[in-house]
């Protein structure tokens, strides 16, 4: 099934009966815990009152045109002392696997890529492509594999007429015989003509040889509850309503100052700073703003404050410091980096991203970077559901809005409806070319550093809204793809006619609708899905 940015089917024009706001709790005044300066922690920071509870949406610091351009290992992780798990033998045939699923779409005169990635250095005895590439007309196609050392191999070249789709396991051991598997593998599907459809689903590589050393096992499957990732300010994971809602890692011993997971992090209990480079989530800027967003998710059901859309479903990962040291763009690149690499390598069950942030990038290299970094998390099985911006009913179909606007099937935008969820909330952006759906942003009642409780209005409030419903939908269905529950949201929309025009599919967000679609959903569990 081919999913774009736009559903495949819009919902029903028929509004259902009778419209339910978020329940709301009596707030304490509104007062906020803020960060500390220059770096201190945000725990217990001075409390400064709000003219208001509107939080704009947090841009971060803008890149420095000046900066040298960093290389690609300076956002690599998992160096230092690894877990012991067991090894084997030098000179023991070994067999590695890698696989993807982009679901990207491939289009007419343009050239489509994705990549897979071996962390050993094994020479090649065999290699074999599996392919599951759809399309109407593959003697249309161009399909390569390139090697770490920058050798391809063509696959299929305009081959197959007007038969439909690239399918099947491909023997490629010759052309790349003796070849190291270790670095990165690039498929690139180049569509030579027009007027044809397609969708590259899915890929892999198995590759065996000789290992010249100890290899260590298969990275552990990722398992446990649906994990969602806050790239943000730090989560106050101190917070008595999100005392079982945040991820904790297991193979770390808190305050021993060791990397015990061997991850290349310190300490990293509950998540990444990634404007520190350290695991303390709480230093810097915005820990209100992240920590609000996580208790949308997954504050506890306990009688306090609120409730958490995925309250006892579902995990919080903080990735803090999002607005400290580097860029905006330069930290979400290593806040990917992090959590696919704990995902495929460290068996976390990442499933989703909140990027309650975002802004307008003109130049083409961010663009470029933006939309790289956000493929990593589709090639990684991560949903991305990011917060269009605060402009007060400005169109973004034609402005650059990163991460929100990036056109990839793992990307779900939201907006913001007003408090009795039944029309756009004043200051929320809009655009039906961009914009998915929205859900209620207007005095959300959550969590804020030092056990307090607090309502906010943005679209920062609607976006872990979503986040949450998906977290719950990969909760009673985890074979669902990030693509399909993507999909399935925008399907099982309420629609709303002040929406008409405004987002794409002209609705809201229905949890129990987009839950009930996903525990309806038959899948058919990948035999091998990078990180699943």
């Amino acid at each position: 099934m081919t999913v774009t940015r736009k559903p495949l089917s819009l919902p029903t024009s028929t509004p259902r009966a009778g419209e339910a706001a978020r329940s709301e709790s009596t707030a304490p005044s509104r007062v906020v815990a803020r960060p500390g300066k220059g770096g201190t922690d945000g725990f217990d920071s001075g409390k400064t009152a709000r003219p208001s509870n509107f939080v704009d949406r947090p841009t971060g610091q803008r890149p420095d045109p000046n900066a040298p351009v960093l290389p690609a290992t300076a956002f690599a992780f998992g160096g230092g002392n690894k877990v012991s798990v067991g090894s084997r033998d030098a000179s023991t045939s070994v067999t590695l696997t890698a696989s993807a699923t982009p679901n990207a779409a491939v289009k007419d005169l343009q050239t489509l890529t994705s990549t897979v990635s071996f962390d050993k250095d094994v020479p090649l005895e065999s290699l074999k492509l599996n392919l599951d590439l759809a399309h109407t007309y593959r003697g249309d196609l161009v399909v390569k594999l390139t090697s770490p050392s920058g050798k391809t191999a063509t696959v299929t070249d305009r081959q197959g007429g007007n038969a439909d789709d690239v399918k099947g396991s491909f023997d490629l051991s010759t052309a790349f015989k003796g070849e190291s598997a270790k670095g990165t593998w690039t498929l690139s599907v180049e569509d030579k003509a027009r007027a044809d459809t397609g969708t590259l689903k899915s890929w892999g590589l198995e590759a065996s040889g000789k290992a010249q050393g100890p290899v260590d096992p298969k990275p552990p499957r990722p398992s446990g509850p649906p994990v969602v990732a806050v790239f943000d300010g730090g989560v106050d994971f101190k917070h008595s309503d999100l005392s079982t809602g945040m991820w904790t890692n297991p193979n770390e011993v808190a305050g021993d100052g060791k990397d015990n997971d061997g991850n290349g992090v310190v300490d990293d209990i509950h998540g990444y700073n990634v404007g520190f480079n350290s695991g303390d989530v709480m230093k810097g800027e915005g820990t209100d703003h992240g920590t609000h967003v996580a208790g949308i998710i997954a504050a506890d059901d306990n009688g306090k404050g609120n409730t958490g859309i995925a309250a006892g479903k579902a995990k919080v990962m903080s990735i803090g410091g999002l607005y400290d040291g580097a860029d905006l763009l330069t930290n979400f690149e290593r806040g990917v980096d992090y959590i696919v690499n704990m995902k495929q390598n460290h068996g976390v069950n990442v499933r989703a991203l909140n990027a309650s942030f975002g802004d307008e990038y003109r130049d083409a290299a961010s663009q470029a970077r933006w939309k790289a970094a956000v493929q990593k998390l589709a090639d990684a099985d991560i949903l991305l559901v990011a917060a269009t911006a605060n402009g007060n009913g400005s169109n973004l179909n034609d402005v650059a809005d990163m991460p929100a606007n990036i056109d990839l099937p793992n990307v779900i935008t939201v907006a913001s409806m007003d408090k009795r969820n039944d029309k756009l909330a004043r200051f929320s952006s809009y655009g039906d070319k961009v914009v998915e759906l929205a859900a209620v942003g207007e005095d959300v009642l959550s969590t804020v550093p030092g056990g307090d409780w607090e309502k906010m209005s943005g679209t920062s409030m609607a976006t872990p809204t979503v986040a949450g419903a998906a977290a719950l939908m990969f909760a009673a269905n985890p074979d669902l793809t990030a693509a399909q529950v993507r999909d399935l949201l925008v399907k099982t929309v309420e629609v709303d006619p002040d929406l008409k025009g405004k987002v794409s599919t002209s609705g809201k967000l229905d949890i129990n609708a987009a839950v009930k679609a996903a525990k309806e959903t038959v899948t058919t569990p990948p035999t091998s899905v990078a990180g699943r």
